[in-house]
């Protein structure tokens, strides 16, 4: 009888001592695997905010400074289109005076038209006319009205006097448009940046035409950007030495942010910066509760594991296999428990960490396949759908849509990229409601794709009937033009997925180049 007490007691203090263990190595592997995902997550979302925010800002600043790159070529044009000839500008002073009035009207109502912009300026060349040939005019502070002010002497300085007539040399010089890197006007004594295009007219220099934007007008957009609580950003040259920032940049500093970094327009890149406490503070807080979490419940079961040994055992089980699946990455585990004590308890703890995990995971994935600009699915995704295809050739009958853009490029050159991505965006949307949302996908910057399953060459050809007929249809300022072609994968004369893309691509470019010979094409209305 007594050795049976013993026996017994053994029995117990196994139980006891395996759910003990059971518990420990439970909350040991869950936490871990929670806390290294969470942490992997944490990292990739904050890298992603940081990217996401730090694109927002470049493509508001870029916006100013394409808008100011547009006012200066449409200057550019308008000296060149409408002088007569070089003789008649050097040798007829009423001719220039007329022809630099004109000018300097198109250019002040063009400034008033430009954000961020204090002056613009046209000057002629001082080998044909005198050097204080042209115009500036200055925007005044109290007024915001452009004003002609007194013309720089270019005879005066030396062509290496960045100060005052670098404006001027650089763009000659180099022959081309260029951005000029923040430099003090000593004329207006403003600081700035401008943007300046040597015009020239039957091969011979005419001269320059220019637009300055305040570097404060800049900063100050800089300096409004948010990110976190304590991120902030900054703007550097292209060599990452800092050019404005309202903090100090140091080793110690740049050791205990992250930072990410865009290139403007002007050869500047914009940073956006975030404290490395700040992004981990909650992957901190969640460790600080999964390791009080686990010595609560390892603490209690010790407590009352010898009441409870025989009722526990079974859910501590299930727990423990559950927790293999989660470290195992099977985190659609079912981790459900009807017991209403400690166990129940960490069961619920684990499915809300799972829960958060797969959130997390969903949510990243999501923005891996969906195409930012347009919210369809992207060329990643793309790719994943190929290769299923490709696994599974022999046993499917699929049709393959190849649809393209037609006068993106010109609309870019003629009107500016947010009226491509306006075309892009409406031409998504054009397809995804022929094709549906799940079987489409922009694989390039002009190019879609479209999947259908059990389809044959009669229903392609209605479904390119429906792409016309869409498109035959103005989406506010745009008219939409694309160009389709399908292919059927047929066994007979198709040996893979490749052979279908080249007949459906050989098509969809024959049916370009007939458009473009009908002058079939996208425009603004």
């Amino acid at each position: 009888m007594v050795e049976e007490v013993v026996d017994l007691k053994s029995i117990q203090t196994k139980i006891i001592s395996l759910i003990i263990i059971g518990i420990m190595v439970s909350s040991l592997i869950i936490g871990g695997t929670g806390i290294l995902s969470f942490e992997q997550a944490m990292n990739d979302d904050s890298e992603q905010i940081l990217n996401l925010k730090c694109t927002e800002q470049s493509q508001e600043l870029n916006h100013v400074l394409e808008g100011m790159e547009q006012s200066v070529k449409m200057l550019s044009v308008y000296a060149t289109d409408n002088l007569e000839s070089m003789s008649r500008l050097i040798n007829d002073k009423k001719y220039l005076k007329q022809y630099t009035k004109k000018l300097r009207e198109l250019g002040g109502t063009i400034a008033n038209e430009t954000d961020g912009a204090v002056a613009v300026y046209a000057r002629f060349n001082p080998k044909l006319t005198s050097s204080k040939e042209g115009f500036f005019q200055v925007k005044d502070k109290e007024t915001g009205e452009f004003e002609d002010t007194e013309l720089t002497d270019i005879s005066k300085y030396s062509s290496d006097d960045m100060e005052h007539v670098g404006w001027y040399y650089l763009p000659v010089d180099k022959g081309e448009a260029m951005w000029l890197q923040p430099y003090q006007n000593d004329n207006i004594d403003v600081y700035m940046i401008s943007y300046v295009i040597p015009v020239y007219f039957q091969s011979q220099l005419l001269g320059i035409v220019g637009m300055d934007i305040d570097f404060h007008y800049i900063t100050r957009k800089v300096d409004s950007i948010k990110i976190y609580e304590t991120g902030s950003a900054f703007l550097t040259d292209k060599k990452y030495n800092i050019l404005h920032s309202k903090k100090h940049a140091n080793d110690t500093w740049e050791k205990e942010r992250k930072t990410v970094y865009h290139t403007l327009k002007n050869d500047m890149c914009l940073g956006v910066m975030a404290s490395v406490s700040e992004i981990n503070r909650n992957r901190d807080k969640l460790v600080a509760e999964l390791l009080l979490m686990a010595i609560v419940i390892t603490v209690i079961f010790i407590l009352i594991a010898r009441m409870i040994a025989k009722a526990i055992v079974r859910p501590l089980k299930t727990l423990n296999v559950a927790a293999k699946e989660i470290a195992a990455g099977n985190l659609s585990v079912s981790l459900a428990c009807d017991s209403k004590d400690e166990v129940g308890m960490l069961s619920e703890s684990l499915t809300e960490t799972v829960n958060q995990l797969k959130n997390r995971i969903e949510y990243i994935n999501e923005l891996a396949y969906i195409d930012m600009l347009t919210g369809i699915k992207n060329n990643t995704a793309y790719a994943e759908e190929v290769k299923r295809i490709k696994e599974n050739i022999e046993s499917l009958r699929f049709a393959l849509f190849i649809i393209d853009v037609n006068g993106l490029k010109t609309i870019n050159d003629s009107y500016g990229h947010d009226y491509g991505n306006e075309l892009l965006i409406h031409a998504a949307q054009l397809v995804a409601r022929v094709f549906g949302h799940d079987n489409t996908y922009r694989i390039g910057g002009d190019e879609f794709a479209a999947i259908l399953e059990n389809v044959d060459a009669k229903v392609c050809g209605e479904y390119e009937e429906k792409i016309r007929k869409e498109q035959q249809y103005p989406v506010g300022e745009i008219k939409i033009s694309v160009a389709i072609g399908s292919a059927v994968f047929d066994k007979k004369i198709d040996t893979n997925f490749d052979s279908v893309f080249r007949r459906a691509d050989g098509k969809m470019y024959e049916q370009k180049s007939q458009m473009k010979q009908n002058c079939e094409t996208s425009t603004i209305i």
